[in-house]
């Protein structure tokens, strides 16, 4: 009999899922909350500017990359282009230029931290070994916690023809990155630590002493297989997925948020404000809770919220600030310790990216770039009300934010206009004030990973909170190996990097 399935939330991972359900034989619903899918890695509208949801820059594009692979599996092809120096991350004392290339990238650390060039290199050298290892293994497909045989994938296979590879692997499981430069005598330099934390924060939600070495790894080495900008922009990625499912027969249902979720028999209902219909499973990608069970939300493991800002600023700024430099180009700025921006209730580095212009339609716009900027913030103490205590919290972080970018490059005075979300702006358009999934710790990635099945019958999880954890690909990954179970094992994408 052929499932009919509903997932919920339009996201890079309940689309990911449903265009393999779809392609499988499955009748697949998507409700999405939003006018638009994509979640995190989609858009918005706001005063006629598209903005980006969150993530700007996308990974595993290049050939034999697992984006590539999923991609492929649906017969999708992604336009995409290279960046070759996506990114600066600027330090109280210097400026790291991330760089695609390894030559011109081991040039740069030695010249960046030259104090300890030689244990820096060595160092990387390890760090990018273990990433690569950590790339094949995710590449068999391998799902964790594994709880079926097909959870395995390829993983014998690659043990069997690589087993050197996987000894330091296995004995480095429970280190965190900073276990990592302890072992390279580099745990107390404090500038190399500083450059570590600032990209562990986006990529793994935490810093060197928590964040596991594995997933970590492949996190911080991934530049060096390529960073994409799709076409379009990263929201892209999901609307090819979505007329993918439309294409196989299915429904992408947007302005529909659940109301509610009620077992009946051996199926469930699902409610909206419009309609209501029984299913076979149902998939939660949203990270948002619908009763005790459905998601990874009700654990107690931490999750941070976001404080973002959308600005216009004039295109002066590009040709005179950034010296040509492709667009989307980013920043990673790490005050110095005591900066307000601290004491406003920031955390970690301030991430500000600058992209072209584009109206509410996606048409671009001459004469302006457009730039977000975000910081990780504790996702309590940010209700609206009173309104004159919450107006004041906004506006404090917010000036805190600029001031950082200021000091770094100024933009002040490029600024056309700009405006603020919190944690509570996040729960009012997503449900929830949390966002970019939980810490990648050795509990969470190497332990206790969260599965993509839930302890209710045929109800399934993905998205940023379920294994293999924060950001696109990852989600990507979840969707892909909840669909998976979903069909008990009967899908394969073409992933080639574990040969």
């Amino acid at each position: 009999m052929t499932q009919s399935i509903c997932i919920l939330g339009g996201g890079i991972s309940g689309l990911t899922a449903g265009a393999f359900l779809a392609q499988a034989g499955c009748r697949v619903t998507v409700l999405e909350k939003a006018k638009t899918v994509g979640g995190s890695a989609g858009a918005y509208v706001r005063q006629d500017r598209r903005f980006p949801a969150g993530a700007t820059v996308a990974f595993g594009l290049e050939d034999g990359g697992l984006l590539t692979g999923l991609f492929g599996g649906l017969g999708i092809e992604v336009p995409a282009v290279r960046l070759a120096h996506p990114m600066d991350v600027v330090l109280p004392d210097r400026t790291v230029s991330v760089y695609q290339d390894r030559l011109r990238w081991k040039a740069e650390l030695a010249r960046v931290f030259p104090e300890r060039a030689a244990e820096v290199l060595a160092f990387w050298k390890e760090l990018s070994q273990i990433g690569g290892t950590v790339f094949g293994v995710t590449a068999t497909g391998v799902s964790l916690p594994v709880r079926r045989l097909y959870d395995l994938g390829h993983l014998p296979g690659y043990a069997l023809r690589h087993p050197a590879r996987l000894l330091p692997v296995a004995r480095r499981a429970l280190w965190t990155v900073g276990d990592l430069l302890n072992a390279h005598g580099l745990g107390s330099y404090a500038p190399f630590r500083q450059f570590l934390d600032a990209q562990l924060m986006d990529a793994a939600q935490t810093d060197c002493g928590h964040a596991a070495l594995l997933p970590a790894s492949l996190a911080l080495d991934i530049y060096r297989r390529g960073s994409y900008f799709v076409e379009g922009g990263l929201g892209q990625l999901s609307e090819l997925l979505a007329d993918r499912i439309r294409g196989l027969g299915g429904e992408v249902v947007m302005s529909s948020p659940v109301t509610s979720l009620i077992r009946e028999d051996s199926s469930w209902r699902v409610v909206t404000r419009k309609r209501s219909d029984l299913y076979d499973v149902v998939l939660n990608s949203t990270g948002v809770s619908f009763g005790i069970g459905t998601s990874h939300a009700e654990d107690d493991a931490f999750s941070w919220g976001a404080f973002r800002i959308d600005a216009v600023l004039d295109e002066r700024f590009a040709e005179e600030h950034l010296a040509g430099r492709t667009l989307p180009f980013a920043l990673q700025i790490q005050p110095a310790a005591g900066h307000p921006v601290y004491e406003a209730g920031g955390h970690g580095p301030v991430y500000v990216t600058f992209l072209p212009s584009a109206d509410g339609h996606g048409e671009p716009i001459n004469g302006e770039i457009m730039m977000t900027c975000s910081i990780h913030t504790e996702p309590g103490g940010w209700e609206r009300r009173p309104k004159e205590i919450y107006a004041e919290k906004k506006r404090a972080l917010a000036d805190a934010m600029l001031a950082a970018i200021e000091d770094v490059m100024p933009i002040e005075r490029y600024v056309h206009r700009s405006d603020a979300g919190t944690p509570a702006t996040y729960d009012r358009y997503i449900g929830k004030t949390a966002v970019g999934g939980f810490p990648l710790t050795v509990r969470n990635a190497i332990l206790q990973p969260n599965s993509v099945r839930s302890p209710l019958p045929d109800f399934y999880l993905a998205g940023e909170q379920s294994f293999p954890g924060p950001g696109t690909l990852s989600s990507a990954l979840s969707g892909y190996h909840a669909a998976r179970a979903i069909l008990g094992g009967r899908i394969h994408p073409s992933f080639s990097g574990y040969r």
